[in-house]
């Protein structure tokens, strides 16, 4: 857990690290971090945003370049959430070829949340720690329908890495963030936290209206 936390809060310091030791070979370190963290739930404990803002401060710097950075993040981003609902997809099509009434109403009532609100989901889990690597694969299991999640992951992968990125970019290098990244990135992590919150309450109030 500590290490977890190191990892989150000292992005800059790792990725860095990777520039002077690798060169060039970051852009591949980190496009495969991006595409570990949001392919893979098992792996979702990798540090997405503060690493995407610790690139941008490196951009700013020009350690490296921005445009490639912004464009072959995204690409990791929309494979990685792209693979992740597919395994999904593909455990949940065993998993509920059983007949099994428990089984059989979670997948109904899966199923239902995701019609319903599976765009908006998947769009705001990218904020999310945690919940980036587990929404793609939860899409997969309840069979949402592909080319609307397609178009949530886009577009949430667009506004994800972009917004990071050109935070990083434009704030890095501001005196006071850089002498307290490990504040920022926290800060930032909570603020994302407590909106996701709004986000699923509101969701929830409104739901409990309509009944």
């Amino acid at each position: 857990m500590e290490d977890l936390f190191y990892m989150m809060l000292h992005a800059d310091v790792l990725i860095g690290d990777f520039v002077t030791q690798y060169g060039l070979l970051t852009y591949l370190i980190v496009f495969v971090i991006i595409f570990l963290e949001t392919g893979l739930v098992v792996t979702n404990f990798f540090p997405g945003d503060s690493l995407l803002f610790a690139s941008g401060i490196l951009a700013s710097s020009g350690d490296l370049h921005l445009f490639p950075l912004i464009g072959l993040l995204f690409v990791a981003t929309v494979i990685g959430n792209t693979s992740n609902y597919m395994i999904g997809r593909f455990i949940g099509g065993h998993y509920f070829k059983k007949e099994n009434k428990k089984r059989m109403l979670y997948f109904k009532k899966a199923s239902a949340f995701y019609e319903k609100h599976g765009i908006k989901s998947v769009m705001v889990s990218r904020f999310i720690p945690f919940m980036r690597s587990f929404i793609p694969f939860f899409s997969g299991t309840s069979k949402m329908k592909f080319w609307p999640f397609t178009l949530a992951n886009t577009i949430g992968g667009v506004l994800w890495v972009v917004f990071y990125i050109l935070l990083g970019y434009f704030i890095g290098e501001i005196p006071w963030v850089k002498e307290n990244l490990g504040l920022v990135f926290f800060a930032m992590i909570v603020f994302v936290i407590l909106a996701a919150c709004f986000f699923v309450i509101k969701i929830m109030w409104k739901k409990s209206l309509s009944l």
